[in-house]
Formats: C-alpha cells, sequence, structure tokens
C-alpha cells in the first residue's frame, strides 16, 4: 500500500514530499506534534555540534597527542558514553582515528627501520629508490 504524502507546504511555498501520518500532515506540519518536532530537532542540532566539537578538539590536540595518550583518551571517551556526556558516534569516531594513529605510527616505523636495513646491505643505494622484486 503507497504512502500519502504530506499535504502541507515549505517555507519556499512547494509542497512538502515527506510522508504523511493518518491526519495528512508529516510532524514538521502537524500542530499538533509540534514541540516534539521542535525537540527532536534541538537533539538532532546538539549530537551535530557534539561531533564537531570533537573533532576540532582532536584536531587542536593532535599534535601533543602521543600513542601513550590513546588509552587514557579512550578510557574517558567510554566513560562519556556510559554517563551520556559523549554520544556514542562521537566515541566511535575518536576510536577510528586513535586506531589509524597507532596504525600510521606503526608503519612509519617500519618504514624506518626497513630504511635502515637497506642501507646496511647496499649502502651505495639511494635510499629513495626502492627496488621491487
Amino acid at each position: 500500500m503507497p504512502r500519502n504524502r504530506c499535504t502541507g507546504t515549505k517555507r519556499d511555498g512547494t509542497p512538502c514530499r515527506s510522508f504523511a501520518a493518518a491526519d495528512g500532515l508529516c510532524q514538521a506540519h502537524n500542530p499538533a506534534r509540534a514541540e516534539a518536532h521542535r525537540e527532536a530537532t534541538r537533539k538532532g542540532g546538539e549530537s551535530r555540534s557534539a561531533a564537531r566539537r570533537a573533532a576540532r578538539l582532536w584536531a587542536a590536540t593532535g599534535n601533543a597527542v602521543n600513542q601513550d595518550d590513546l588509552p587514557a583518551m579512550l578510557r574517558a571517551a567510554i566513560l562519556d558514553v556510559r554517563v551520556g556526556r559523549l554520544e556514542p558516534s562521537v566515541a566511535s569516531a575518536i576510536a577510528t582515528l586513535a586506531k589509524t594513529s597507532v596504525q600510521l605510527s606503526q608503519d612509519i616505523e617500519l618504514e624506518q627501520r626497513l630504511t635502515a636495513l637497506e642501507a646496511i646491505v647496499d649502502p651505495q643505494r639511494d635510499p629513495k629508490i626502492r627496488r621491487i622484486g
């Protein structure tokens, strides 16, 4: 059974394209649900702004954070999620960034070790040129 579209109009005068409830209006256009709609919009804005704040904070401290700090930062994020101070999606983003940071550090260390070994094996070789095969 196809769902009906809202009979309301948007601010620009075009028809609303949201799906309608039984009364023919979507949540945004139904006056009886106006307060619930405002609250949902407010919470959505808070969630997005919290994610932006976390991203800016991480970027601002990125140079000052080292691998030894990551376990404590992740524990703090987990605790903040548990008590409701941090959205799970923000904590997930922090964990992904931490994992990427650790992997990048490991890759850099491996590259440095490989370059040092190659210099021992073939001291005349240009370290910027890597042979394949």
